[in-house]
């Protein structure tokens, strides 16, 4: 059964009681949670009974330990993986399953687009880390979602399924984000992308990210789901179809937004709406 979650630090940075409390009164089933961004409290690896406390009524659905696995600074590397390999070990603990990155620029920070991104080497690069990655994830019952973006070394969807047959690990999973495959020119095409996502990805994809866009100055603008171009109708027909247990994702969207997102994501959930 599809289950709709949002990701925490939307609703902004909050002490982890009152956030929890906020996100099910929203009538969210779970969060994806990224703690420095999301709560006031410091985080002891070693002592998880607040964060278990605070979550018990509400599902962590993935912890976000997002890091940029090609950054030109190889001790900034070094230290992504270690606080990723930290999410995989306590990831069970916490009772959820998911620990999310995306595939990184070479830019370093911002990760906005150079050429090296799409690169072979730059695959290769993100390859081997996901295999080192996995092997953790193996041994701590927990799973990786990983992340495409057009930006990043996993630009499209044939990126992210070569990591996924080259890794080959039952423990590495697939989270689309289909407004990240999209730019100013190929942004038309964005249910083409969705299909070939699906049509390759189908049985690794765990975690969709729901976000709309309008195109403002050229430039393409985040707005609330259901106002803006993508036919959230269909796209959400075709999840339903191709992954019934999917979790939803919003991310990005913000304040007033979030209500009435909810209540067209819903509605669509349920086939009452169509339009």
């Amino acid at each position: 059964m599809i289950k709709l979650g949002i990701r925490a630090h939307d609703i902004g940075q909050m002490s982890c009681k009152v956030l929890a409390d906020q996100i099910s009164d929203l009538g969210f089933d779970g969060v994806q949670l990224v703690f420095k961004k999301a709560l006031t409290e410091k985080i002891d690896y070693s002592d998880l009974n607040l964060v278990k406390s605070c979550f018990k009524h509400l599902k962590i659905f993935m912890l976000g330990a997002y890091f940029n696995p090609v950054h030109p600074d190889p001790k900034v590397v070094i230290e992504g993986i270690d606080t990723f390999k930290k999410h995989l070990e306590i990831a069970f603990a916490l009772n959820c399953k998911y620990v999310g990155t995306e595939t990184g620029s070479f830019m370093g920070s911002p990760w906005h687009y150079v050429p090296e991104n799409h690169s072979e080497a730059a695959l290769n690069q993100v390859i081997e880390i996901m295999k080192d990655l996995s092997k953790t994830a193996e041994k701590n019952s927990a799973y990786i979602a990983v992340e495409g973006a057009y930006a990043h070394v996993a630009h499209n969807p044939k990126r992210i399924k070569q990591i996924i047959d080259e890794v080959s690990s039952p423990n590495l999973k697939v989270t689309i984000d289909l407004f990240n495959f999209l730019n100013d020119e190929n942004y038309a095409s964005y249910m083409d992308i969705l299909d070939e996502s699906i049509h390759l990805l189908k049985e690794h994809i765990v975690i969709y990210h729901l976000k709309d866009f309008i195109v403002s100055d050229g430039k393409l603008k985040q707005v609330g789901l259901g106002q803006g171009l993508m036919d959230y109708p269909k796209i959400i027909e075709k999840i339903k179809q191709s992954s019934p247990d999917a979790i939803l994702i919003f991310e990005g969207v913000t304040g007033d937004d979030i209500k009435d997102s909810y209540q067209f994501i819903s509605k669509l959930l349920e086939g009452k709406c169509d339009s």
